[in-house]
């Protein structure tokens, strides 16, 4: 027999549920997940992100031309929680992004809309995009959204998370650069 007095209803609104990612004091409790043991940093090199552009054309993101920490960012065009990422990247000026090089890196054409990444990477001023499978093999990413920091100098991975919010950003770059 069940038990009347229980509220059923509790945590819901309106036969809804409460996503506890849209509460703030749950999102800053959180702690950035990497792919590596025990919360170790991987052991393997980073390698350039090769691929194609949303416009079609072959890009390459060499690691050994940039001077500042690299943030990719694996997103796709149609997840709950990859719309906050390409709205913060979006955001001209975001503090979070500040002495970093962001590149957004989807799967290839066969696998997202071309057409749904040319619209969303044409509001990324700054912000690389690259349709590249082989840069999901080589990270060893397997959902998304999805951030590895990298010292493009030495190619060490500094510090990798799912991406629950974009507040992700700023702990990512804290773990990694130690701010």
């Amino acid at each position: 027999m069940a038990d009347s007095s229980v509220d059923r209803s509790a945590g819901s609104s309106a036969g809804s549920s409460v996503n506890p990612f849209d509460d703030p004091s749950f999102v800053s409790g959180l702690r950035p997940i990497g792919s590596g043991l025990a919360g170790e940093a991987p052991t393997w090199k980073a390698s350039d992100v090769v691929g194609t552009a949303p416009d079609g054309r072959p890009v390459e993101i060499r690691l050994d031309a940039e001077d500042r920490p690299v943030l990719l960012v694996f997103l796709t065009t149609r997840c709950d929680g990859c719309d906050t990422f390409w709205q913060g990247l979006a955001a001209v000026g975001d503090p979070a992004l500040v002495g970093v090089v962001p590149v957004v890196v989807t799967k290839e054409p066969d696998a997202v809309s071309v057409e749904e990444i040319r619209m969303l990477a044409s509001g990324l001023e700054g912000t690389g995009v690259v349709m590249s499978d082989q840069a999901w093999a080589d990270y060893r990413v397997t959902g998304y959204p999805f951030l590895v920091l990298i010292d493009p100098a030495s190619r060490k991975i500094l510090a990798e998370s799912v991406g629950f919010g974009w507040t992700d950003v700023a702990s990512v770059l804290a773990l990694g650069l130690g701010r």
